[in-house]
């Protein structure tokens, strides 16, 4: 969080048009919002600096979205952020490698933009009470 209490959150999409409109929401919400077009920029964002939480595609350019799961869970130098997967891929089989990758969450395409921003709030207040304040 910033230091006004302001999440910050890290939209990573390769779908330029998407990308803005997850963002533009996002920051209609109140959040400070980063973005990123590939899984290699995600993740230098991720290890730069403390985000709150990550909406990440599975298929992006240069590094998928699980990759970016397994390399931010497996890196403890990195502040560990809520990671919302965004995907096409929605199978069962696929909800399921998210998680056993370290999403915390998981939504299909197409989804509806309300429900995508109830999850980060509802993701984001469940960080909130789950970390105790030091």
């Amino acid at each position: 969080m910033n230091t006004d209490g302001t999440p910050t959150l890290l939209v990573a999409e390769d779908d330029p048009d998407l990308l803005e409109l997850l963002v533009a929401a996002l920051r209609m919400t109140g959040h400070e919002v980063l973005a990123a077009r590939d899984g290699m920029q995600a993740l230098a964002l991720l290890r730069s600096r403390p985000i709150d939480l990550a909406v990440l595609d599975v298929l992006m350019p240069r590094m998928t979205g699980l990759e970016v799961v397994r390399e931010v869970r497996a890196d403890q130098s990195i502040v560990q952020p809520v990671l919302l997967m965004l995907s096409a891929l929605c199978s069962r089989s696929d909800v399921r490698a998210g998680l056993i990758a370290g999403a915390d969450d998981y939504l299909a395409k197409p989804f509806d933009l309300g429900e995508l921003i109830d999850r980060v709030d509802v993701l984001l207040t469940e960080r909130a009470v789950s970390v105790p304040s030091i």
